[in-house]
């Protein structure tokens, strides 16, 4: 809340002297003539995300308050020399006033200092208006566990009562993001002879995947098999292998994760690689 404050000069002149007394500092609080939010559906993103962003705003006083302006910085922020902007606008956006779609009026300029800029001419006394857009997760974005993004906006008007800044903070989602790559070698094959393959299970997630089990049919089934992991062989009573479907941990095996990822921040350009935790399985048969 803004404050005003004022104070009074007296002059007067006693005895022939001229005397200047100044009053007290009067001070009122100055509420603004608009209520403003800003809100979201949903607090968390991952990296494919896409963001539903809610800017609400009311007009509190007797009077319209004309030509609203919305700064919104998508997320903006300082990595050493750099400004980095983590989210990117995904038009269109759509305005309602009291309800009613008048999404005509509302004008967008996604050139403004790496933010957006939505402008409309006029909110009547009284009335509330909603802008709903979205915006992506791009390659700046923090994947980290318990990373966020907080994205601010800042109305302006031609009223000097009819300001406001608003804030919505979201949380990068805690999760695995497991995917499954498999080849065999050589190609070709020779019946009779050995064939090689091997599976990796990335992930591309901030946590680790927990209780891992690949389960692999085989068709033809290969013989003789040998199963290792990450380099290190495997006992037989760490799997289990039967009518040619490969299942591991079983038995004695250990419960196996795979690492979350880790997320590594260019210094020159300030976007986001994942590397990716991973497991690997190397499993060898005569066909």
């Amino acid at each position: 809340m803004a404050t005003i404050e004022n104070f009074a000069t007296v002059s007067y002149t006693a005895g022939g002297v001229t005397e200047t007394k100044v009053s007290n500092l009067a001070e009122i609080g100055l509420e603004s003539a608009i209520s403003f939010t800003k809100s979201t559906l949903g607090d968390s993103y991952s990296e494919e995300s896409v963001i539903t962003y809610i800017l609400s705003m009311t007009n509190t006083s007797n009077s319209p308050i004309s030509n609203v302006n919305i700064s919104d910085d998508l997320g903006n922020f300082t990595f050493g020399t750099l400004e980095l902007t983590p989210l990117t606008y995904a038009p269109p956006a759509l305005l309602l006033v009291d309800g009613q779609d008048v999404s005509a009026q509302l004008t967008v300029d996604i050139g403004t200092d790496n933010g957006i800029l939505f402008s409309f001419p006029t909110l009547p006394a009284g009335a509330t208006a909603n802008i709903v857009y979205r915006a992506s997760v791009n390659e700046y974005a923090p994947l980290d566990l318990e990373s966020t993004i907080t994205n601010t906006a800042t109305l302006t008007s031609d009223s000097d009562c009819a300001d406001g800044s608003a804030s919505a903070t979201i949380t990068a989602l805690p999760a695995a993001n497991v995917s499954v790559f498999k080849q065999m070698s050589p190609n070709p094959v020779v019946c009779g002879d050995t064939v090689t393959y091997t599976i990796r299970i990335y992930n591309y997630g901030n946590t680790a995947a927990e209780n891992v089990v690949l389960t692999d049919a085989f068709n033809p089934v290969p013989t003789n098999i040998t199963v290792s992991r990450d380099g290190t062989l495997l006992a037989a009573n760490e799997y289990s292998y039967v009518d040619g479907t490969l299942t591991v941990p079983t038995g004695a095996g250990t419960p196996i994760s795979v690492p979350a990822a880790t997320f590594v921040r260019d210094v020159n350009t300030g976007v986001v690689t994942v590397v990716p935790g991973i497991v690997e399985y190397v499993i060898t048969g005569t066909i």
